[in-house]
C-alpha cells in the first residue's frame, strides 16, 4: 500500500540529492579556502622566521659576537672565520632549512656607527602541496640595517642565490 503525498509534501529521496549536490558545489571551494589559510599561516610563520633570524644576525654583527658560532653550509667561500661565523648564526637563528637560507651581508664603512646590513632570503614552500602552483618561486626576504657598535671583524659576503 502507498500513501499518497499531499500538497507541500516531498520525497525525502530528492531532499538528500538535493542536500549531496549541493554539498558537492560547495566542497571544493571550502577546501580551497581551509587549506588556503593553512598554506598562509605555514608561509607567515616562516616569513617571521627569516625576520627574527635577520635581526638576530644584524645584533651579533653590530656587536661582533663572534665567538661559539655553529657551523654551516655556505655557498662560496667567506673572506674570514668571523663572516662565516655571524653566516652561521643568523642561518641557525632563523631555524628553517639552512640549504634553502641565503644570506648577504653588506657594511658601509668600518667605523663605529657605520652600517650593517643584514639580509636573508628564504623560498616559499607548499605544506600541502595544493596551492604549490601559487607559491612556487616566492622568496621571503628580511633586510636588516643597523648601526655598528664595534669595529667589525667581518666583512661583506654574498651567499651565492640570495635574493636580496
Amino acid at each position: 500500500m502507498h500513501r499518497r503525498r499531499g500538497r507541500g509534501q516531498s520525497d525525502d529521496r530528492s531532499e538528500r540529492g538535493a542536500a549531496l549536490v549541493e554539498f558537492a558545489l560547495v566542497a571544493p571551494l571550502l577546501f580551497l579556502l581551509l587549506f588556503g589559510i593553512v598554506e598562509f599561516g605555514m608561509a607567515f610563520n616562516d616569513f617571521i622566521a627569516v625576520r627574527n633570524g635577520s635581526r638576530e644576525g644584524a645584533r651579533t654583527a653590530v656587536v661582533n659576537d663572534v665567538n661559539g658560532a655553529p657551523s654551516c653550509t655556505i655557498t662560496g667561500s667567506p673572506a674570514n672565520a668571523a663572516t662565516k661565523a655571524i653566516v652561521c648564526k643568523t642561518k641557525s637563528r632563523i631555524g628553517l632549512d639552512e640549504d634553502d637560507v641565503k644570506v648577504r651581508i653588506s657594511l658601509d664603512g668600518t667605523a663605529i656607527g657605520d652600517t650593517v646590513t643584514v639580509c636573508a632570503s628564504y623560498p616559499v614552500q607548499s605544506g600541502s602541496g595544493l596551492l604549490a602552483p601559487l607559491l612556487s618561486g616566492k622568496t621571503l626576504t628580511s633586510k636588516v640595517t643597523m648601526r655598528l657598535e664595534q669595529v667589525p671583524k667581518f666583512t661583506g659576503f654574498t651567499e651565492g642565490g640570495t635574493a636580496c
